[in-house]
């Protein structure tokens, strides 16, 4: 029995490690089929399942291996303390296979799907971009929040890649300002309630800057997406879910405001009100594939 806990918590500290949670940020891959109206679509749903678990999967590497280079810090911050590595639950070692089995499933699935291709070189452009983060340039103020942000857009150019399916330039624009938003929001959490020492970037940004920056591109992602709502490849009737979406926007920083890390897929995961409004826009988006011309 006391061993079959211990495999428990093993395993348990293993999927924190590789933070099997935020692989919500992946479901940014469904974003072009999703709004191109071929979701459905069993070819393209399954070729967009497996773009999902080869992006979660390199990932989850990359979390590992910043968690190894951060793990003095971490161990020095309320939070991050209790993570797998700087806890002690899990040993480098084991942290050092973990991401060599994420790194070769991610190749062979990216293989599978993209073949010798630009779209297979995608997630690796992503694993560069993110390593020469945790190595070095997340101490350098805007480049940090740049590779934050590049992380998302490369997820949905992706989802396009494999599935052929064009993204509107307003769409893009609009995640991108969505991203910006987010990531400003995180640092700004980061450092009014855990202070300069977690994140010595921090030190290059003021609280002005930070807040400023959060809600100005809160602004202009409501602008894009407004924009994108009425563009002619857009599905008919997306107009009425701005308000909708502004309402989702309010809610988010409302808990924005509550909560000290600041941290996207932990605050949606934790707020149901924003699921449940994120489950509507989601329902209503679904409905207009198949009834749009009812309110177009």
């Amino acid at each position: 029995m006391i061993g079959r806990f211990l495999m428990f918590s093993k395993v348990k500290s293993y999927f924190q490690l590789l933070r099997v949670s935020h692989w919500l940020k992946s479901i940014i891959i469904f974003i072009p089929a999703f709004y191109g109206g071929a979701i459905l679509e069993l070819p393209v749903l399954c070729r967009t399942i497996v773009g999902f678990l080869t992006f979660s999967l390199c990932s989850s590497a990359i979390y590992v291996i910043n968690d190894i280079c951060d793990i003095e810090k971490d161990r020095n911050h309320p939070e991050k303390c209790k993570r797998p590595l700087a806890s002690g639950a899990v040993s480098k070692a084991e942290g050092a296979v973990l991401t060599g089995i994420c790194c070769a499933a991610a190749m062979i699935l990216d293989l599978l799907l993209c073949g010798i291709s630009i779209g297979a070189a995608i997630p690796v452009l992503y694993f560069v971009l993110n390593i020469l983060y945790s190595i070095k340039l997340k101490n350098h103020p805007v480049v940090d929040i740049v590779i934050l942000v590049s992380g998302f857009v490369l997820r949905m150019l992706y989802g396009s890649f494999i599935t052929d399916i064009r993204i509107s330039k307003w769409l893009y624009l609009t995640l991108m300002a969505l991203s910006l938003f987010m990531a400003f929001g995180k640092r700004r959490n980061e450092k009014l309630h855990c202070g300069d020492n977690t994140r010595s970037v921090l030190t290059h940004y003021s609280d002005t800057y930070l807040n400023s920056s959060m809600y100005m591109y809160l602004g202009i992602f409501l602008v894009f997406y407004a924009l994108w709502s009425v563009d002619k490849g857009a599905l008919p009737g997306m107009i009425y879910t701005t308000p909708l979406v502004i309402v989702m926007v309010m809610r988010y920083t409302y808990a924005l405001e509550k909560d000290e890390q600041g941290n996207p897929v932990d605050m949606i995961l934790k707020d149901k009100v924003l699921l449940l409004l994120g489950a509507a826009y989601a329902l209503f988006v679904l409905w207009q594939i198949y009834f749009g011309e009812a309110v177009s």
